[in-house]
C-alpha cells in the first residue's frame, strides 16, 4: 500500500464525511458532506482521481425545520431533504443537487473534518441513490411530458395528501400500431401491512380514481394520443422481478416533483 493511500486513510477519508464549515465559503451550510466512494476518497493517484465531490448541507429553516414530503427518499431530482446528527441530534437539510462542489484532492490537508456532525448509513445511501437516480432517469415521449405538465400540479397534491400510504408509483407506457399512440399504466405501490388497515384499501382505491381522473383531464395529451389511462393499487408483495423491468419509477422525474410549487403543511 502506498504512503499517500495509507495516509488519506489513517486521516479519515471516507464516503459520507463530512468537512468543517468552514472549509468552503457557502452562506448557510453547516457542512460538507463527501459524496465519493470511499476507494477513491484514498485514491494515491491525484490524476485518477482528482476531485473531491461535495454536498454542501443547509439546515431546514421552515415548518419547525422538519422534512417536506416532497423531497424526502430522493422523490425529487434537484433537491432533497435528509437528517443528520449534530451532538446526536438529529437536524433536518436540504441539499440541491446544483449546488455540488469540486474540490482538488491534493489540498486534502488543508481541510478539516467537522467533529459535531455526522450522518447515518441508511441515510447516505438514500442520498447516494438520490445522486446516482439523477442521471439514471429513462425519458418519456415529448407529448407525455407535455400532456402532463397540465395536469402536475392536481396530481402532486392527490399523492402528496395521501404521502404516508403510498410507496412508490410504478408506470409502463406500451406503444399501439397507430402513430404516437399509447397506453398509459399507473400502479401505486403500497407495504402489505398498509393495505392490511382498515379503511386504507378503500382511501387508496379512491386515490387511484382521482389520479386517473385528473389524467384524463389534459386536453393537450390524453385525448389525442393516449387511449384510457389506467391507475390502480398493488401490493408489493404482488409484483414480480420480471413484471418489475417493464415499469419505471414515476416518483423520481423532474417533472413530476411532487407538490413543487404547492407546498403541503
Amino acid at each position: 500500500m502506498s504512503d499517500l493511500r495509507q495516509q488519506l486513510i489513517d486521516a479519515g477519508w471516507r464516503q459520507g464525511v463530512i468537512l468543517a464549515p468552514g472549509s468552503f465559503q457557502n452562506k448557510g451550510a453547516i457542512g460538507f458532506l463527501v459524496l465519493n466512494q470511499t476507494c477513491d476518497c484514498v485514491n494515491p493517484s491525484f490524476e485518477k482521481e482528482p476531485h473531491f465531490e461535495v454536498l454542501p448541507l443547509v439546515p431546514r429553516k421552515t415548518k419547525r425545520g422538519k422534512s417536506d414530503p416532497n423531497f424526502k427518499d430522493g422523490r425529487n431530482p434537484r433537491q432533497i431533504h435528509f437528517y443528520i446528527n449534530k451532538e446526536r441530534e438529529p437536524i433536518c437539510v436540504e441539499c440541491q443537487i446544483s449546488e455540488i462542489e469540486f474540490v482538488e484532492r491534493k489540498n486534502h490537508l488543508a481541510l478539516g473534518f467537522s467533529n459535531e456532525l455526522e450522518i447515518e448509513e441508511t441515510s447516505l445511501e438514500d442520498l447516494i441513490m438520490w445522486r446516482a437516480s439523477r442521471y439514471l432517469r429513462t425519458a418519456f415521449p415529448d407529448s407525455f411530458e407535455e400532456g402532463f405538465r397540465s395536469v402536475k400540479d392536481r396530481f402532486s397534491k392527490l399523492i402528496v395528501a395521501h404521502d404516508d400510504l403510498v410507496d412508490s408509483i410504478l408506470i409502463h407506457l406500451d406503444s399501439l400500431e397507430e402513430q404516437n399512440q399509447y397506453e398509459v399504466d399507473l400502479r401505486l405501490m403500497v407495504a402489505p401491512t398498509t393495505l392490511a388497515v382498515t379503511n386504507n384499501a378503500e382511501t387508496l382505491k379512491q386515490l387511484a380514481e382521482g389520479l386517473q381522473k385528473s389524467l384524463k383531464a389534459s386536453p393537450v395529451f390524453f385525448e389525442k394520443d393516449c387511449i384510457e389511462p389506467k391507475c390502480s393499487v398493488m401490493s408489493m408483495a404482488e409484483m414480480t422481478l420480471w413484471d418489475r423491468k417493464s415499469f419505471l419509477d414515476f416518483s423520481r422525474f423532474d417533472y413530476l416533483s411532487f407538490g413543487e410549487g404547492n407546498q403541503v403543511n
